[in-house]
């Protein structure tokens, strides 16, 4: 418990604590911008101001600090002298750099200093801003995207940063990874402080918990949704995997959102509880959870859904989107929006007015009554989710599309393959995101888990011809499932970045006749 009560101690700079004295318009004395901190540095730059925050050289303007970061591609080191002659006012790096012209201060870990520092740069102001996060191997998106339009529904402006971008007012920044660099999430928070408005809902990832980017950040209520097997070639194990998301929730000051259906939800559940945390569960199967969900009714278009709140309060709840994982996530947003002070009649127009989340079980329109899902799922839980919600509906076959991402996870590419093959009639073994990787290596994996299901599949490797047979086969009532991108507008192959949207090139196909 030694590192959770660390983190229950430093978790948050407040507002009260931060006392820093601005001069001017966004420039902040460097002893102001080390508060909190032990870095050592010449007493010197006590006064020295710092006009802004980069980890990019090239995003390097006068005044500011540069930070150097040890990435997984590239060393922020090799460019601290491209930053000095950009004009940055001070270095702050881990090792030893010879710079003459602009100021050098070490520390042990400059990744964690950066969430520190980014705190007190952009500043905690007096406007009051609610957090909420959403983690878990799946569900985020989604979670997030009902959260928002449930507080968007009770007349209130509500930020958005997650897989699918980043919402600020209305202004959108291209996603490049679920959750931000910390100095880039407290710059899009005091801009949203700016603007007025008084919530956002982001996705918080393992990653982002594992590398300190939230280290610095409270959270009003935070959600955890399930864990499944993801991520295994960052993290050493699922323990590890685990005891990551489980940061989450002591960076939190209100309720712990929880799934109680899932183990390590329970697990979660009980932990939090025994450390005095407010742990809130969520159900489809314990009667005594605090928000628990009973399905009435549940066809292709969505569901209908009996939620009893601590063992009192009823209402009906419908979702427009099909599937048990639907009802799950719809439930962890009525529960966050609940225990935030949230009405239900609130809760149930924003959830009506949300007609689905880009990517997520998103049915393909199109002239000739194709039946076509897009989904994001790519983890083997997920894929198998998706694969049973399709089956309750079809009327003829289910063909799947799917690959697995290079230079990633290899270990669940043979799950995926047998969640394919069980639920499927026919699988199609494609390209998703092969990076720097072999596609022949990446298929040979995911085949193994598909050939020992008897499931029927032939291997496509460029993805626009695997959609176009998919295409080609179908013949009224089935259902075509392209799982694995979701949203993604482009496929990653070597190094290069490709443009390739799911949804638009199965529609071109459907609509020329391909």
């Amino acid at each position: 418990m030694a590192v959770i009560d660390e983190i229950t101690v430093n978790s948050f700079l407040t507002s009260e604590k931060l006392r820093i004295s601005r001069k001017g318009n966004g420039k902040v004395k460097f002893k102001d911008l080390l508060y909190g901190t032990d870095v050592p540095y010449d007493a010197d730059l006590d006064d020295l101001e710092v006009t802004g925050l980069a980890y990019n050289s090239n995003k390097v303007e006068k005044g500011y600090a540069f930070i150097c970061i040890k990435g997984y591609h590239t060393d922020g080191h090799i460019y601290a002298m491209d930053a000095a002659f950009r004009g940055a006012a001070v270095i702050i790096c881990e090792e030893d750099i010879d710079i003459k012209a602009v100021p050098v201060v070490r520390t042990d870990d400059s990744r964690k200093l950066l969430s520190r520092i980014s705190a007190n740069f952009y500043g905690a102001k007096d406007a009051v801003f609610h957090l909420y996060g959403i983690t878990g191997t799946n569900g985020k998106t989604t979670i997030s995207c009902m959260l928002k339009s449930i507080i968007e529904a009770d007349a209130r402006i509500c930020g958005l940063l997650g897989t699918i971008g980043y919402y600020v007012g209305g202004k959108e920044y291209e996603a490049q990874n679920t959750t931000p660099e910390s100095s880039d999430l407290q710059r899009m928070f005091a801009e949203m402080r700016d603007e007025g408005i008084e919530n956002c809902v982001m996705e918080v990832s393992s990653h982002a918990l594992a590398l300190g980017k939230v280290d610095d950040i409270r959270y009003d209520a935070s959600v955890f949704t399930n864990l499944t097997m993801d991520h295994m070639d960052f993290h050493k194990d699922i323990e590890d995997y685990y005891q990551t998301k489980k940061k989450l929730f002591y960076l939190t000051e209100g309720a712990c959102i929880v799934n109680l259906d899932d183990d390590y939800g329970k697990r979660l559940y009980e932990e939090l509880r025994q450390n005095g945390k407010k742990a809130v569960g969520y159900s489809l199967k314990d009667r005594k959870a605090d928000y628990c969900g009973e399905i009435l009714e549940t066809t292709e278009k969505g569901s209908l859904v009996k939620v009893t709140e601590s063992g009192l309060k009823t209402t009906l709840l419908r979702l427009n989107t099909p599937g048990i994982f639907t009802i799950y996530n719809g439930l962890a947003a009525l529960a966050c929006a609940r225990e935030g002070g949230y009405s239900y009649d609130s809760i149930q127009r924003g959830l009506e007015k949300l007609k689905g989340v880009p990517g997520r079980f998103e049915l393909v329109a199109n002239s000739k009554e194709v039946i076509v899902i897009v989904d994001y799922a790519h983890t083997p839980d997920a894929l198998e989710k998706v694969l049973k919600t399709a089956n309750d509906f079809k009327k003829g076959r289910l063909i799947c599309v799917f690959g697995c991402g290079g230079d990633r996870d290899q270990r669940k590419r043979s799950l995926m393959g047998a969640a394919a093959g069980r639920y499927s009639d026919y699988c199609i073994i494609t390209s998703d995101n092969p990076r720097t990787e072999r596609q022949e290596s990446i298929t040979a994996d995911i085949e193994a888990g598909i050939y020992e299901t008897g499931c029927n599949y032939e291997i496509i490797e460029n993805r626009y011809d695997a959609i176009k047979k998919a295409v080609s086969i179908y013949k009224k009532g089935d259902i075509i499932l392209i799982a694995g991108k979701g949203h993604e507008t482009y496929q990653i192959i070597g190094t290069e970045k490709f443009h390739f949207d799911d949804r638009e090139t199965v529609k071109t196909i459907i609509e020329n006749g391909e």
